[in-house]
């Protein structure tokens, strides 16, 4: 496994675990504070988070191996896509009767940061060479 492969599987490890933490929490804050619809807007803004927090690793992580115009292509792609999905589903659930929206939007904000945060931390950790092997070599 190469040094990017690592990295990029790294990030989708942390933040599947990250969304898995913002959604048990998001569950247990959202029932506390308005029962049964405020859990079920947990989980929706947990959904919503996961979109936004996975897309972008995924396409990263399938194409390291690939053409770079191709990496970057998907995962500029995956960056639009992400943001759009993501305003979609904060256009339907406003739509939603007995959708808690500040569970909702805070459970989706929780997780979108959280995602972001771990995509810095394991990014700038990441140790990437600059040179490939068969570069050195010649």
């Amino acid at each position: 496994m190469s040094p990017q492969e690592r990295v990029f599987r790294r990030g989708l490890f942390w933040s599947s675990i990250a969304i898995v933490v913002v959604a048990a929490g998001g569950c247990l804050a959202g029932w506390l504070v308005a029962g049964y619809p405020g859990l079920y807007s947990a989980l929706g803004g947990a959904a919503a988070s996961a979109v936004f927090g996975l897309t972008t690793q995924v396409a990263a992580a399938l194409t390291v191996k690939r053409d770079p115009l191709v990496f970057v292509g998907a995962v500029a792609a995956s960056s639009m896509v992400k943001i759009l999905l993501v305003i979609v589903a904060a256009l339907i659930a406003q739509s939603i009767d007995g959708l808690v929206p500040p569970v909702f939007g805070g459970v989706l904000l929780v997780g979108a940061l959280s995602a972001l945060a771990i995509d810095i931390v394991i990014y700038v950790k990441g140790r990437i060479p600059y040179v490939a092997e068969s570069a050195k070599n010649s």
